[in-house]
Formats: C-alpha cells, structure tokens, sequence
C-alpha cells in the first residue's frame, strides 16, 4: 500500500518580484498563533424576512421608484419605495425585539433578498440590494465584504482594479494561498492518498482523467509515489468549452519534467468531453487502471464549473467504471451541491451565505491586521468567483431536478483509511484551531469543517 507523505507549512521562497503587501504574506503570517490571539468575527444570527421593513423605510428617500408592472401588488396600491416598506410590513411578522447595528440590518436585508427572490419579485430584490449596498463596505466586516460580492455593488468598484494588480502576480498568490490555507491541501491529500491505496498490484498501467486540472498542484505527489512502483501514468486533463488561456502546454511540460526527474514514463494530454467519450468507447477493457477525479468548486482554483458538466463527467466514470478497475475521487468546496436539502430558495441561500462566510472568516483568520491589502487581494482572486447572488439562485434551480450526489447512486462508496484522517487532523491542528475534521454520514467521505461548519467534502467510489 503506498502512502503520500503528510502536507504541512510551506518551505518554499518568496520570490522578491511580489509587489505590495502580497510579498509579505508567507515571510510574516505567524503559523504558531494561538485561537485566544485572534480577534474572530461572531457568528450572526439570520433573522426574519420581516425584519428588513426597518432598514427599508430608513433609506426611502435614496430608493428610485418602482415600475407600477413590476409587481403582484393589491388593488390601488402605489408603487414607490415607501410603499415597499408598507408592503414588507404588512406580509410580515416583526419580531419583539430588533437589534439595530449595521451586521443585523446587512443579515435581514439579505434574508429578504431571498424571500424576495423565491416569490419572483425581482424588482423587489433590486431595491433591497441597493439598500444593502449603500450599509456594506469593502474594508469592513466578513459579513459586509460577502454582501458586496454577492450583488457586484457600485462601492466596490475598486474589486476590477485589486484583480488586474492581483493577477500580475498570480502564481505567487496562488501558491501562497494554495500553501497558508488547508482547502486544497486536504481535498489533493485526502484523494491522493485514497488514489494509491486502491491501485492493485497486477494492473499494468495507470490513468487518470481530471475534471478541472487547474494549476497541477495535485499530481506532483502521485507522480512521485507511482514513480516508486515503475508503472505508466497518463494524465488526461479534460477540457471546457469556457476555458481561456489555459496554458495546458506549460503545465504538461512541468509536470512531465517532475516526473522525470524521477524516471516515471508519463504522459499528460488534453481532451474534451466528446473526445473522451470516443476513446473510452474504443479502449479494451482491462488494459488499465481507472481514475476519475473531480474537484469542484475548490477555494484555491477561484472558479465554479457547470452543474450540467460535473454530471457528464460523473456519468461517463460510471460507464466506465462497470468494465474497468478504477475508482472516482469527488472533492466538493460548494455547499451549493447539497440541494436536495432545500425545499425552498431562502434555506438554500441562508445555507450558502454561511458557508462562504465562514471561508472569508477562516481567511481573515490566517492574516494578521498589517496584511489587509494582501487578504483582500486572496479574496478577490480566489472568493469573489463563487459569491454571486444570480448564480446562487441558478444553481438552486438546478437542483431542484437533479443533484451532483445522485450521480453516484449504483457505486460502493470507499471507506477512507484512519491514517488518512488522522493526517488531516494533524493538519488543521484539529482541536487547536477553528478547523476540524469529520467523517461523513457515508462513511466514504471526509469533511474541513470551520466552527462546525462545512468548508470542504472529498469522497471516493468505485
């Protein structure tokens, strides 16, 4: 049985060309910090959609008017802003006691965004985004930054320009993010190790086909435990229509150079869904060991993919896998996934909000206050793709006629070792940190929590 070797701080140099505060960021972020030493944002607590009248009617003089159509309104009723507020009011039951700071507004503001959005009243919707819009700030809490991404605020205008400055040194940000924070760390070890513990002796050459190749920081650990076994690999990196500039060749060079250091015959080659499909459907049986990895929705690969393409790529592993030795490794960083838990808009959004809270949370958590301008920088390059109130609402209507977890119905899940958990756990400090580690209600899936919360599921099935 192979094992990987456990993934813990960085040891790699900071190059001196990494600008601003980013540059600072691995040279001055104190891995030793305690818990006590932090200052952590308290957890909110959503409230009724009938709380947000309040902070409606503060504001209704800058609110524009409300087109007369655009609403199921009763007979004779007017269509300005106040009349918005009178309207909230009377289709609510206000709470007895009302906090009135700025994150209790934010948090009823956006939970009647999302009753709003559920009953259609999507000029409704507009309204209470502007008024969240004018209470949030770039620079303030976790809670207001979140707000700001999830409606594209005119107040946060300065976002486009922190990612063009962010860009110029993306490989950096990248590893430095990648490196300081355990999201893609704990997804890659945790399927890297399952991968190789399932390889049986016999077989006589290994493939893997990956979802979303993204920067390669996966493989390099497989490709040197394969090494050891003197077997072929070929990595098959699968290619989206919406893919741009994906520098495939520069990453298969690095990557072929890794493995060669080591003296592993590898091969690495890109294909789309179709092409895949046809040389599946040409292979014979047997001839090779089968590994379909997905990730999905990793914080550290600052993009979300199609519900539509993750489960064509579930879909083909499963054709494939009914001839063939393999096994299918699923790493989900996107609450959006479980919907077959939300029966309506508002729990699903609640849920998600959350989550991506407590991501910017755990963020915030690994920088001191001296490196804001680079935190800020990590958040818009790698958070900012995956808030967006307009993609939430698409994926929650999405699922409601399918989910990603249906696709595995017919596979064995694969219990996961206890060497590998506790690895993770000596990770995250589990027990010393916010982090935590949990199995599972399967049995064959592995959880990153902060506070409790989900931040990161990895799976395997065969």
């Amino acid at each position: 049985m192979m094992q990987l070797e456990p993934m813990f701080q960085p040891s790699w140099p900071v190059h001196s060309d990494f600008d601003s505060t980013l540059g600072q960021i691995i040279q001055d972020i104190d891995f030793s910090t305690s818990v006590e030493d932090l200052e952590l944002y308290p957890p909110v607590t959503m409230n009724g959609f009938e709380d947000v009248c309040r902070w409606l009617c503060e504001d209704v003089q800058e609110m524009e008017e409300i087109p007369a159509d655009s609403y199921e309104w009763s007979p004779g009723m007017s269509m300005d802003s106040s009349d918005v507020c009178a309207y909230v009011t009377q289709s609510s039951v206000v709470d007895d006691v009302m906090e009135t700071d700025t994150q209790t507004e934010i948090e009823n503001l956006l939970t009647a965004h999302a009753e709003a959005m559920s009953l259609g009243q999507i000029e409704l919707s507009k309204v209470i985004q502007k008024c969240v819009c004018q209470k949030a700030s770039p620079v303030g809490p976790v809670l207001e930054r979140l707000a700001l991404n999830l409606f594209q605020c005119d107040e946060n205008q300065e976002k486009d320009y922190i990612v063009q400055e962010s860009l110029r040194n993306f490989k950096t940000a990248f590893r430095a993010f990648y490196e300081i924070f355990p999201y893609g760390r704990f997804a890659h070890f945790t399927a890297n190790s399952t991968i190789l513990e399932s390889i049986p002796i016999h077989v006589t050459s290994i493939h893997i086909v990956d979802f979303d190749l993204c920067e390669g920081s996966q493989w390099p650990a497989v490709i040197e435990a394969i090494a050891r076994i003197k077997k072929p690999l070929i990595i098959t990196s699968i290619k989206h229509d919406q893919d741009q500039n994906s520098q495939f060749e520069q990453k298969r060079w690095h990557l072929c150079n890794f493995a060669r250091s080591f003296g592993l015959d590898l091969k690495v080659q890109e294909m789309d869904m179709s092409q895949m499909v046809k040389e599946m459907n040409e292979r014979k049986p047997g001839s090779e060991y089968m590994v379909f990895n997905c990730m999905v929705g990793l914080p550290h690969m600052g993009r979300t993919r199609k519900r539509t393409q993750v489960m064509d790529f579930l879909n083909l592993a499963k054709w494939v896998l009914v001839k063939n030795e393999g096994i299918i490794t699923f790493g989900d960083g996107e609450e959006a996934e479980s919907t077959e838990n939300h029966i309506d808009f508002p729990s699903f959004f609640n849920k998600n909000l959350a989550h991506y809270k407590a991501l910017y949370e755990s963020i915030e958590w690994g920088f001191p206050n001296h490196l804001n301008e680079g935190r800020m920088a990590m958040e818009t390059l790698f958070v900012w793709p995956f808030v967006n109130s307009k993609s939430w609402f698409q994926k929650w209507e999405e699922g409601r006629e399918n989910t990603v977890y249906q696709k595995f119905l017919g596979l064995k899940g694969v219990q996961l070792s206890k060497e590998s958990l506790n690895e993770q756990r000596e990770l995250v400090k589990d027990g010393e940190t916010p982090y935590g580690i949990g199995i599972g209600e399967t049995g064959n899936e592995i959880v990153l929590k902060w506070k409790g919360i989900p931040l990161v599921r990895v799976s395997a099935w065969v």
